[in-house]
């Protein structure tokens, strides 16, 4: 009797743990150890880039230490960031000059944008380490002095424009300019 029991109860933790973890494979696919994370760079671009993280880690890095604020004015801490220069990538891909906006994509279907000014300024970087530790997230746009939504995670897209795209926020009535003096 007593074998009886605890076979049934091993075979619905097990059957419960399957049901769980088939859930989440299906529900976050590109978050499941599978899938292959890449960034794709392309748009107004001379030569598309696609970038696993790998590839992306062995870029020249540089850190920047920057304050992640959201809107809300809530401070989430200020941190040493290590990454890949934004600009850097852009210029690698040949970004053409008509381009005016970039767009980012997540994972998760999040979206936001910075003019091509704000894009090409030395301490914006696709960050993959954190006071010199990997975080959860893959990537993590850094945009210093500007508010959290346009820290976007998990990039899976960067595009070059020749209009006026507005992210997830941005078109949701968010200013398309997050700075934090100008909030």
């Amino acid at each position: 009797m007593m074998k009886r029991r605890r076979l049934l109860v091993l075979a619905i933790v097990t059957a419960a743990t399957l049901i769980v973890a088939a859930e989440l494979v299906v529900a976050h696919p590109r978050t499941s150890p599978a899938y292959a994370y890449r960034i794709e760079v392309s748009g107004l671009v001379e030569n598309k880039l696609v970038l696993s993280l790998d590839q992306l880690r062995s870029k020249p890095n540089e850190t920047v230490t920057a304050e992640l604020i959201c809107v809300s004015g809530h401070s989430y801490g200020t941190h040493t960031w290590t990454g890949v220069r934004l600009s850097s990538l852009l210029k690698e891909a040949g970004a053409q000059s008509g381009a005016v906006k970039i767009a980012f994509n997540a994972t998760d279907d999040y979206s936001t944008d910075l003019t091509m000014q704000d894009a090409m300024r030395d301490d914006v970087m696709v960050a993959f380490l954190e006071d010199g530790f990997p975080f959860r997230e893959r990537t993590r746009l850094v945009v210093p002095g500007e508010y959290g939504y346009k820290w976007i995670t998990n990039i899976v897209s960067i595009q070059a424009l020749d209009f006026d795209y507005k992210g997830t926020y941005e078109s949701g009535g968010y200013a398309d300019d997050a700075s934090i003096e100008n909030g």
